[in-house]
């Protein structure tokens, strides 16, 4: 069995301002056998509506790490809190908006004392009504969903982690064999951090990434069904209430602007509806070394691909399995990590490296 750790570090420094010194957890897990020459490391990112600490992410930390001598990392990043189910909504509807659904006994139970969120989720549940609620998120500049740069920064914080300690630990580990995997939004920072990064990774592993995240643009809708009842939650993140900079954020211009190193294996349903697979092709077209596999219905196999839409309904460990059969890596040791910056018509952004991690410096022009 997988060796599994645990810390809790500094982590990147807030690039939009913020309080105060940032922490976050970082959990990785080496090979039962120990670490080798032909150990590479795999970075895992989960997307909306996933974290580091659900079962099935723990399943492939520690499957991965013993099947493919991988040190496997995780984190939890900058305001990945805010991208999971619903947890505070806005609920306070009243009599007039009840008014015509429920009768005039229910709407008295409801309104007993104030709105009374529970005894309107049992009564609703038993009609076949569609209602809208409002996500309470609580975001401010020190933590929120920026979709973006700090949630690559993060990441790229943890692995560089990683290295340094194995580095200290004097052991050997192959720098070829770098491996970034992600489902949705956790494979389009997948991207971005081979972008912050280039020539650290040897292969990009992609579901379903889109080329911007769509929440920039609009709200997140989140559907759940209680009895007969269907709950449509809106989150409206903050980021879209700031000055963001979409260039830096738009894979399809950050990619012309270096030449990938780093093999990329993008699997993409034919029916997502959040990003068209014509457009994700036609990116991929462009980039060096990027082998796009377009899922349409004779792809669905019911085992690793289950459906043609966003996700693919993928099972995540037969996946990694299906893309790395029979893939061979280099042997290549260690290698200083060098600056990087992008300029865009807002910002000039630039990675340098301090005692071995990565920071982000952003600069107007």
């Amino acid at each position: 069995m997988s060796k599994d750790y645990k810390l809790h570090w500094p982590s990147h420094p807030n690039i939009y301002g913020g309080d105060g010194l940032r922490k976050f957890n970082i959990y990785f897990s080496e090979p039962d056998q120990g670490v080798n020459e032909e150990t590479g490391i795999l970075l895992l990112i989960p997307g909306f509506g996933g974290n580091a600490s659900s079962n099935v992410y723990k399943k492939m930390r520690k499957n991965f790490a013993d099947q493919y001598n991988l040190v496997v990392v995780q984190c939890d990043y900058f305001g990945q809190e805010f991208m999971q189910g619903s947890n505070s909504v806005q609920m306070n509807f009243s009599r007039d908006e009840l008014s015509g659904i429920f009768s005039s006994s229910e709407i008295e139970n409801i309104f007993k004392d104030g709105f009374n969120g529970r005894e309107f989720i049992e009564i609703g549940s038993k009609y076949p009504i569609n209602l809208s609620l409002k996500e309470i998120l609580n975001e401010t500049v020190d933590n929120f969903n920026d979709m973006g740069l700090m949630q690559a920064m993060d990441h790229l914080t943890a692995i560089y982690y990683v290295i340094n300690i194995l580095k200290d630990n004097g052991l050997t580990f192959n720098m070829n064999k770098i491996i970034a995997y992600g489902h949705s939004h956790g494979a389009y920072l997948c991207y971005l951090c081979n972008a912050m990064a280039p020539h650290l990774f040897s292969l990009l592993i992609d579901n379903s990434a889109w080329l911007q995240p769509v929440y920039l643009h609009s709200s997140r809708l989140l559907f759940s069904k209680i009895g007969n009842m269907t709950l449509q939650t809106e989150f409206d993140y903050l980021v879209r209430k700031l000055e963001y900079d979409a260039d830096i954020l738009d894979l399809a211009v950050i990619y012309k602007k270096f030449e990938n190193s780093c093999i990329i294996e993008s699997f993409h349903g034919t029916t997502d509806n959040l990003i068209s697979h014509i457009d994700k092709k036609q990116f991929c077209k462009f980039i060096n070394h990027c082998s796009f596999h377009e899922i349409s219905t004779p792809s669905v196999d019911g085992e690793i691909f289950k459906s043609t839409d966003h996700g693919l309904d993928a099972d995540f460990l037969k996946m990694f399995d299906y893309v790395m059969k029979n893939r061979e890596f280099d042997i290549r040791e260690i290698i200083h990590p060098k600056p990087v910056s992008y300029q865009t018509k807002k910002n000039c952004y630039t990675v340098q490296y301090e005692e071995g991690l990565p920071l982000l410096t952003v600069k107007s022009v």
